[in-house]
């Protein structure tokens, strides 16, 4: 009898170490996303003045200028930190924000007066540090759903799962296609 009961305190104790453990990876991936929208909202917040500095130069660019303020716009609401589905939509839309910033500052290239301004040199400078930043935020993210995933896939990671609140897992960030290449601002003129 006594045998049986230190069986069954062992396989609870087992359990209750693999709900703690899928918690905590669950947790890891709730704050590797804050890192990830802290410097999001740092880049949110450094785009319209980029904008703002840029348009007294680049008016023939209004239709590129309105499409950034509209994906910023649309990329600003924060994902919960529980709310794994709408984490792939999220990363599609500051992959888009990206994609186009990277076409502004391109383009921005044709403006001498503007690329050589100190408030415009200075805010690409800040917008490199911040992507710098983005991209760290990322790999720790990265990092934290491979965690969470091999928790949840590893038995008993199914059977606790669903009661330590782990439904669907977390994409993990995948680069956009073609982002292995160089830019090559010719493309963008």
């Amino acid at each position: 009898m006594t045998t049986i009961l230190i069986i069954v305190a062992a396989l609870a104790a087992i359990l209750y170490g693999w709900y703690a453990a899928v918690i905590a990876a669950r947790n890891k991936v709730g704050e590797a996303l804050g890192g990830i929208d802290a410097q999001l909202q740092q880049r949110h917040d450094l785009i319209p003045n980029v904008l703002t500095i840029a348009r007294r130069f680049m008016e023939h660019e209004a239709t590129l200028l309105e499409e950034i303020t509209n994906l910023r716009a649309q990329a600003q609401p924060r994902i919960g930190e529980r709310d794994f589905s709408r984490i792939a939509e999220k990363f599609q839309t500051e992959a888009a924000l990206t994609a186009d910033m990277t076409r502004f500052f391109a383009l921005a290239e044709n403006y001498p007066q503007l690329t050589s301004s100190g408030p415009m040199m200075e805010a690409q400078r800040t917008y490199r540090e911040v992507e710098a930043h983005i991209a760290a935020a990322r790999r720790f993210y990265n990092n934290a759903v491979n965690t969470l995933k091999n928790r949840v896939e590893t038995f008993p990671g199914p059977v606790v799962a669903g009661v330590a609140g782990v439904r669907t897992l977390p994409p993990f960030y995948e680069a956009v296609e073609g982002a292995e290449k160089p830019v090559a601002a010719a493309d963008h003129l």
